[in-house]
């Protein structure tokens, strides 16, 4: 699923990180393109029957439900949003509007419940990640998969420590979002008690014209105009970034892809 002019109009909807923005498919893509390689494979390694049900939550762009509709083709893979524009021509695949926050699913009615870059965006994550335990059948898998700047908030290059921190300041009071909340995902899915839970993680860097650097500049160029009305940052900073970003001396890790899961008793 994968933020607002003023922070008093909080919430990912009306945010910079919105669907209705014009860039915001192509933001998409460029997050899949970093993400996609890392899901696939945990989806590879787990023990999956054919023909499960699979829950994708806030799926997005849909690149991920796309391919387990061929990875799994016996399965039944339904993708869910709170918009749904770019999902509803995926063939093969159950698309339905809903809003992780308040909407709920009957118990133990998926194989396998998957969100990617969702949790962290929602001041409910910890409410959510809970029910959606419950909405796995025994058995079952819980994936989870999120972003973490951790990495940019310890570099010491002062230039991408503060454009991070401006956009996790952005993040924070537009949207609610924990940039960090990804790092403590094995430990969330233990103390939901869950079992054979394990992890992985990619480290993104920003750069070297890698898919996560890709994504890191367009999601900061999406989040420019608000950083700029709400004083986070100058254009000099913004204008200093890209120049950096493009001279072929600099790269630097900025970010971490991180998947948890869990196997539900």
């Amino acid at each position: 699923m994968s933020t607002t002019d003023t922070v008093e109009e909080a919430g990912y909807t009306s945010s910079y990180l919105a669907d209705q923005h014009a860039g915001q498919l192509a933001r998409l893509r460029t997050l899949e393109y970093a993400f996609d390689p890392l899901s696939q494979k945990i989806f590879d390694q787990l023990d999956i029957p054919g023909t499960s049900t699979i829950l994708d939550l806030g799926a997005g762009a849909g690149s991920l439900a796309r391919w387990l509709t061929t990875r799994y083709p016996g399965a039944t893979v339904t993708a869910t949003d709170i918009d749904t524009r770019f999902l509803n021509d995926i063939p093969g695949i159950q698309v339905i509007t809903h809003n992780a926050k308040t909407d709920d699913f009957p118990a133990a009615s998926f194989d396998v419940v998957h969100a990617r870059a969702l949790l962290c965006h929602l001041a409910e994550r910890e409410d959510i990640l809970t029910r959606a335990v419950t909405w796995v059948r025994p058995g079952g898998w819980l994936v989870i998969e999120d972003v973490s700047l951790q990495p940019s908030l310890s570099t010491a290059n002062p230039l991408l420590r503060k454009v991070a921190q401006a956009g996790i300041t952005l993040l924070e009071q537009s949207i609610g979002s924990d940039m960090l909340w990804a790092d403590t995902l094995p430990d969330l899915l233990r103390d939901r008690g869950l079992s054979n839970i394990g992890h992985r993680t990619l480290e993104g860097r920003i750069g070297d014209n890698s898919p996560a650097d890709t994504f890191w500049a367009a999601t900061t160029a999406q989040a420019g105009p608000t950083l700029l009305k709400l004083e986070l940052l100058t254009q000099n900073d913004l204008d200093a970034m890209a120049n950096m970003r493009a001279d072929p001396e600099f790269c630097d890790a900025a970010l971490t892809l991180v998947s948890a899961w869990g196997q539900v008793l």
